[in-house]
């Protein structure tokens, strides 16, 4: 039984997540699967860490999967990421090393800033495009964000 199975509040929460909120979770995952596997690697346990480490490669698998449907130039750029990722995560684990790792996570960190703010600019966008509507401008003053431009 996996973990999201054993919790139905989890469960709910990712039924409803919009797309951008499940990306922001899927780093999020990938940060914590990564931390405990660059504790493992530093302590010189590698059986602790194969765990840990294949999640993580999976996360980097469903990242890269999440933006290779589009051929956008954004996309492109974070496929090129994500396989990057991939492959820093894939050597830690064959050759039981924390440094390529650690590499790895401080990207998914600045990955996980960055789209922390995406999630909060689009949460806020309805809120302004109704206080907008409701101040009789007819029109949104929030600037769309698209990530596929």
């Amino acid at each position: 039984m996996s973990v999201i199975e054993q919790n139905p509040y989890l469960e709910a929460k990712i039924l409803a997540a919009p797309p951008h909120r499940l990306h922001l979770m899927l780093l999020e995952g990938a940060i914590c699967h990564g931390r405990k596997a660059e504790e493992a690697l530093r302590r010189g346990d590698a059986q602790a860490a194969a765990t840990p480490l294949l999640r993580l490669i999976d996360i980097a698998g469903e990242l890269l999967a999440g933006v290779r449907e589009q051929r956008t130039d954004v996309n492109k750029k974070l496929a090129e990421l994500y396989w990057y990722l991939f492959r820093r995560v894939s050597e830690a684990k064959i050759h039981s090393d924390a440094a390529p790792l650690a590499e790895a996570l401080r990207l998914l960190e600045y990955e996980r800033e960055t789209w922390t703010l995406v999630c909060q600019k689009l949460s806020s966008e309805p809120a302004a495009a109704a206080t907008a509507k409701n101040a009789g401008s007819g029109s949104s003053s929030a600037p769309g964000l698209s990530l596929q431009a």
